[in-house]
């Protein structure tokens, strides 16, 4: 039966590895459970995976998860009653310990009359040199504390990897930036680091198009509206509130966009991160990546317009050869891009290689759809224009080949969207 989530326990799921608060919330909902002890047992018995977004896989895990917390509990609990301190009883007085002070009297030497009477005057004290004091060392200077651009700069840096030796230790200049192991420098300025490997993936006529400044600068307000329009039966502003929810936003996210553009979707969600994460906004990270500079370029100026220049990232790089560690992000995203690139499995394997395993892989693009002419003409234009027309099924397949989980997708016109988990 629902439950409306309280905040005690929602604090208590969310501790639970693979859960977080926003799954918390949902799991308290949607089967009525509070407690740790709870979530073991619907994850048992398969309920789990009732909650929207929780595949097979991620259930399995959070089943393992939940057990782990609940025996680690019950240790604790176990330790602190075996090591609960006794009050200590207060030792008797034995025979011996009477008898100290008496003998600690009897032991003290009489002082001759003599003595005491030349006692009696205030005697000099003899001068002696004074005791020379060891000087206390000074105590560590504190580093100075970060301010939360400058923090957020540094979680930045730590998720590169050199595009030209995958090296990932980079030592960061005004402007530039190092490869530790490599030496080759990359110019760093204004939140945009130019990563772009030496030879990129070929490039298909659209993508040259798209490193056209005329291109760009109409890109947003004319270009990606219309074909939107022609292709699917969503609006643009459907397609981010799509892509937003299937991403499953939480205020410590870690967002890769990859093909950004000129930042439309990067736009959407860093306003969202933001909404969530509150006054704590070092928790979150989003990151645009484009191999094309006039794309950065006016993705920078709409930035700047919209306030968000200090909170989002810019990186020009391939696709096929994300300058990011292992493990960097939790949350992706690619919309109308993977039609377009050179080696479309290549990228994908980049996509799961920079997620964090269940991390959430959310990409747009396009199918052939229905009709046998439809679909014949559009294979026909794929030389041309080297745009590559997916069927579902082929989508679906090069996810599961490239390490996703598929958990669901929305098909509006010749227009889909996926939300893969990586495994």
């Amino acid at each position: 039966m629902a439950e409306k989530p309280t905040p005690k326990g929602i604090e208590e799921l969310a501790q639970v590895k693979f859960v977080g608060p926003a799954k918390a919330e949902a799991i308290i909902e949607q089967l009525g459970i509070n407690t740790v002890e709870e979530l073991v047992e619907v994850s048992k018995n398969g309920e789990l995976q009732k909650v929207k977004g929780i595949g097979a896989a991620l259930a399995k895990k959070i089943h393992a998860a939940a057990k782990e917390a609940l025996q680690a509990s019950a240790a604790e609990v176990k330790d602190a009653q075996k090591d609960a301190p006794k009050k200590a009883a207060k030792p008797a007085p034995t025979e011996k310990t009477k008898a100290a002070p008496a003998a600690q009297k009897a032991e003290k030497p009489t002082v001759e009359k003599k003595t005491e009477k030349k006692a009696a005057a205030p005697a000099k004290a003899p001068k002696s040199a004074p005791e020379k004091m060891t000087p206390l060392p000074k105590p560590p200077a504190q580093p100075a504390k970060l301010s939360p651009r400058d923090a957020r700069v540094l979680r930045f840096i730590e998720t590169l990897r050199c595009p030209a030796c995958g090296h990932d230790d980079f030592d960061r200049g005004a402007t530039t930036l190092t490869c530790k192991a490599c030496h080759r420098e990359y110019n760093f300025h204004s939140g945009v680091a130019d990563l772009a490997p030496p030879k990129p993936s070929g490039r298909s006529v659209t993508q040259r198009l798209m490193e056209s400044r005329i291109y760009a600068r109409f890109y947003e307000d004319i270009m990606r509206p219309r074909l939107t329009g022609i292709i699917s039966d969503r609006t643009l502003g459907e397609e981010y509130i799509l892509a937003g929810e299937m991403l499953d936003l939480e205020a410590d996210s870690r967002l890769l966009d990859v093909a950004v553009g000129t930042a439309n979707f990067t736009r959407y969600f860093a306003q969202r991160l933001l909404e969530l994460s509150g006054s704590d906004e070092e928790k979150s990270l989003v990151v645009g990546m484009d191999l094309s500079w006039p794309m950065l370029e006016t993705a920078r100026t709409y930035l700047r317009r919209d306030g968000l220049d200090d909170d989002v990232f810019l990186i020009r790089g391939d696709a096929a050869r994300i300058p990011a560690r292992r493990g960097a992000y939790n949350r992706l995203h690619c919309a109308g891009a993977l039609h377009l690139m050179d080696n479309i499995d290549e990228a994908l394997r980049n996509f799961a290689r920079v997620l964090e395993a269940d991390g959430i892989c959310v990409i747009s693009t396009f199918i052939q759809g229905d009709g046998l002419l439809r679909r014949t003409l559009k294979r026909a234009a794929e030389v041309p224009t080297q745009f590559h027309w997916f069927t579902r099924e082929e989508l679906h397949q090069r996810l599961r080949r490239a390490g996703f989980e598929v958990m669901e997708d929305s098909i509006a016109g010749d227009a889909i969207t996926v939300k893969a988990l990586r495994t």
